[in-house]
């Protein structure tokens, strides 16, 4: 909206400027030719009187163009204060109430959520469940309402209606709303599809996790272990200290997989109780891929809350719980083996579609089973 305005503005004041240049030129042109015609000016004089013309024409121009300029600074101050306004009105509170020590789960009830701007929500009525100790998977086609819950739940985004609780060991709640930020953004580490990439030494780009924090560089190395991207750091020319971008001295360029592995070392870094990851293997080889999911597992039964959000349903089959979305609801949930149960279900679809890509059929065993654990917490409350 503001790119049309500006053009709209642009376009008006050049239309004004050349109206106003034009009959100006046209009325100096008409007052010259009938003063040489009527033998009233030398014809020397009338030539000069043609290049004051047009040097006037052009500083006439020169003229509207800086005041057009004026006017879009002007513009932009407007909303600068315009923006300032709403910070201050949707400033993050820096106090609150603290959350449950130690948080047993995350709960969003009835939860809805419409961007600003936007003529339908990105999420209608969803509620979800998300344990320490669990890898809960979000599934669905693109624009279903993945990432906006994933923030949600991180407290990034707060919902339009409905309520996300901190829940306690012993019960008690706090909503996200009434809760302290700080504490809330310090209990959540968030890996999306486009984390940034720092152009910074490889320590700072793990490091820059726990940002506020002295940097431990024996942390950093267990996490960059752990991501399976320590050997690469430290075989190159300067080791933690090179730079990961091309282009600065003891720079060097890393591909989009090896980039996705400093990123999740940053996330293991941070040591959230409650880990939110967006297509984490997106860009990793196969065996990569399996060893990161392998990671995620082993941070579940360490105690901390996965959530997975991913395309690879064969990763969700290990889930210990999924909801499926379809237009910001949810439509299905439960384990793999009860979503498959579903004759015509959404999910059941998309599993048999990706299972049929390989020439495997998902109902012969020839796929790999969850995993053995005991019934999630969902299940016995359903």
């Amino acid at each position: 909206m503001e790119q049309r305005r500006l053009a709209r503005a642009q376009a008006f004041t050049d239309l004004v400027a050349g109206a106003i240049a034009g009959v100006a030129s046209l009325a100096c042109y008409g007052v010259l030719w009938w003063l040489l015609a009527d033998g009233g000016l030398p014809l020397a004089v009338g030539g000069t009187a043609v290049i004051a013309i047009r040097t006037s024409t052009a500083q006439l121009t020169s003229l509207v163009q800086q005041v057009n300029r004026l006017y879009e600074e002007l513009l932009f101050l407007t909303d600068t204060e315009d923006a300032i306004k709403v910070a201050g009105e949707n400033a993050i509170p820096s106090s609150g109430t603290p959350l449950p020590s130690p948080v047993r789960e995350v709960r969003a009830e009835a939860v809805s959520f419409t961007y600003p701007g936007a003529r339908s929500p990105s999420l209608r009525n969803v509620s979800v469940r998300v344990p320490r100790g669990k890898v809960t998977a979000l599934v669905g086609a693109n624009g279903s309402g993945k990432t906006t819950l994933t923030k949600v739940l991180a407290g990034l985004l707060l919902p339009t209606e409905g309520t996300v609780w901190w829940e306690g060991e012993s019960g008690e709640r706090v909503e996200v709303r009434e809760a302290d930020r700080a504490q809330v953004f310090a209990a959540v580490g968030l890996l999306a599809q486009d984390f940034p990439r720092w152009e910074m030494t490889a320590a700072a780009n793990v490091a820059i996790g726990i940002g506020d924090r002295p940097r431990d560089m024996d942390r950093v190395r267990k996490a960059a272990r752990d991501a399976d991207v320590l050997d690469l750091i430290e075989g190159l020319p300067h080791g933690w200290d090179s730079i990961v971008f091309k282009g600065y001295e003891r720079g060097v360029q890393l591909s989009g997989g090896q980039w996705q592995k400093l990123g999740t070392a940053r996330s293991r870094y941070r040591q959230a109780p409650f880990l939110l990851v967006d297509e984490p293997t997106s860009a990793l080889d196969p065996h990569a891929e399996i060893a990161a999911f392998q990671g995620l597992w082993s941070l579940a039964q360490e105690g901390h809350a996965v959530v997975l959000v991913t395309h690879r349903l064969a990763a969700t089959m290990n889930a210990d719980h999924i909801y499926v979305l379809d237009q910001g609801r949810v439509v299905e949930d439960g384990t793999h083996d009860q979503l498959m149960a579903r004759e015509g279900g959404l999910y059941q679809g998309m599993f048999t579609a990706q299972a049929a890509q390989y020439g495997l059929a998902p109902t012969a065993g020839t796929l790999p089973g969850p995993r053995n654990v005991q019934p999630s917490e969902h299940e016995s409350a359903s």
